[in-house]
């Protein structure tokens, strides 16, 4: 009798740690699901302004110095990529760099990389397929952004492998267990997203525009001036090649 009586209440403790780990992770869950939720909102309201201030000045330099290297090209009897590397001037800033030198192809490229590791369809269960899910819905977003930075550190996050091997749950333990395991992936989930977004080039951009807003200055007004005197100069050395 004294050894099912011991063995009752260590069960009893068992559970009651369970239920308490369970408390904890929903609070820590709750947190971070609102710090996603605020950080998502703030980072998709910046892209809006980076897109209406610098992005369409970005797209007219990046045309009008397509131009000028086929126009230097023809004159110079040299293919278009050579003419590029003889003009030896740098990508006009740090966030179109990634961009500007990849090139659709290679974008194309490490993604479908990408979806061969993580596609859904090599899980070994819905729960590993969920994962997977979450994943490739990050490596979309990466491809339709252009954002070769994200695409190439997916690829290479051998976390993420573990992440998606995780072992499926056990639908036969009790509630309090299962509720833990749940809870945990969740949570991981959650800090998968964060995770993302602060590795993003436009969220670093952000932060430093945030601290010249605080500094009284325009960040994104700047970034615009400068560019729109790149296209000028640009423009000038065009109409001297044609």
């Amino acid at each position: 009798m004294g050894n099912i009586s011991l063995h009752t209440e260590a069960s009893g403790a068992r559970r009651f740690d369970a239920a308490e780990e369970c408390a904890r992770l929903e609070a820590e869950l709750a947190e971070r699901t609102a710090e996603l939720s605020a950080l998502q909102e703030r980072f998709r309201e910046f892209k809006l302004l980076y897109a209406r201030v610098v992005g369409g000045r970005l797209a007219e330099l990046a045309e009008v110095e397509g131009e000028v290297r086929a126009a230097e090209a023809r004159l110079l009897g040299l293919e278009e990529e050579e003419a590029a590397e003889a003009d030896g001037e740098e990508p006009h800033d740090f966030y179109a760099q990634g961009q500007a030198t990849a090139g659709r192809a290679s974008l194309k490229k490490l993604f479908w990389s990408v979806a061969r590791l993580f596609h859904p369809d090599h899980a070994a269960d819905e729960g590993e397929a969920g994962r997977r899910h979450t994943i490739m819905a990050e490596a979309s977003r990466a491809y339709r952004d252009g954002d070769v930075d994200s695409l190439s550190t997916l690829l290479g996050d051998e976390q993420l492998q573990f992440y998606c091997a995780s072992a499926s749950r056990d639908e036969e333990a009790e509630d309090a267990g299962t509720r833990l395991l749940n809870l945990k992936e969740e949570l991981r989930t959650a800090e998968f997203g964060l995770k993302r977004i602060r590795q993003d080039r436009l969220y670093h951009l952000m932060l430093s525009a945030e601290e010249e807003a605080a500094a009284g200055r325009d960040a994104l007004a700047e970034m615009a001036e400068r560019i729109n005197r790149k296209i000028r100069k640009a423009r000038n050395r065009l109409e001297h090649l044609s």
